[in-house]
């Protein structure tokens, strides 16, 4: 009886180092996948290289325009904001962004 419940347990314990190395394997995956994410994300640097001289002004604005919503999706998401408020709340993250930026300029531009 004793040899039965050793057996048991050594098969449980096989069992379970198991679904940890698939577990570890599923962490590894992810954090792989992360890696190259992060690796080939979009750059803001590389995206207007390719672009013509002459539409370069509107491709850097346009980038500012991503980076900025980028940002406000992020802080949105790092205080939680419903998804039925989501849209206002970018909008208006934006707005602030765009003010501060306009108010630094004049700082700038009056030095």
């Amino acid at each position: 009886m004793r040899l039965r419940f050793e057996a048991i347990r050594a098969a449980g314990r096989v069992l379970e180092a198991k679904n940890r190395s698939n577990n570890l394997s599923r962490v590894n995956f992810l954090v792989l996948i992360a890696v190259f994410f992060y690796t080939f994300a979009f750059s803001l640097d590389n995206a207007i290289s390719g672009v013509s001289p002459e539409y370069k002004e509107a491709a850097q604005k346009r980038q500012a325009e991503i980076a900025r919503q980028m940002f406000c999706s992020e802080k949105a998401g790092k205080e939680k904001v419903m998804k039925r408020d989501l849209a206002s709340f970018i909008v208006g993250c934006m707005e602030a962004i765009e003010k501060a930026e306009q108010a630094i300029k004049k700082q700038l531009e009056s030095r």
